[in-house]
């Protein structure tokens, strides 16, 4: 018997353990925060020694991840390239400052949608 209450024990921390690390790590990307991946993508573009590549790889992968999920809501005439694609949403986001405060994915979408309408 003490080897199972040592088992349960151990199963309920290592669940404790697991769920925090899932509240922890949870959280919203907001267009600051796009922003700031874009200006780093546009710098390692352009070669700049500066450019901080994680960010910029953060933010390439961002922007396809929400345009791989969510292509149905756009119409492509030709299927775009990576790069056309975070060019698309990098002048989305120059274009509207006001925009900055909202959640990332949604700005993405929304970019896209202005670019490549459903019909």
């Amino acid at each position: 018997m003490n080897s199972m209450k040592r088992l349960v024990f151990v199963f309920l921390i290592a669940a404790m353990v697991l769920c925090s690390s899932w509240n922890s790590s949870a959280q919203i990307i907001d267009g600051n925060k796009l922003v700031a991946d874009m200006h780093e993508f546009e710098k390692a573009e352009k070669h700049d020694p500066a450019a901080n590549y994680q960010q910029a790889y953060f933010f390439i992968g961002y922007v396809t991840g929400v345009y791989d999920s969510s292509d149905d809501f756009y119409f492509y005439p030709a299927h775009p390239t990576i790069e056309q694609i975070c060019s698309i949403v990098a002048k989305y986001l120059k274009d509207n400052p006001d925009k900055w405060s909202g959640s990332a994915d949604l700005i993405i979408i929304d970019a896209l949608r202005k670019a490549f309408p459903k019909k």
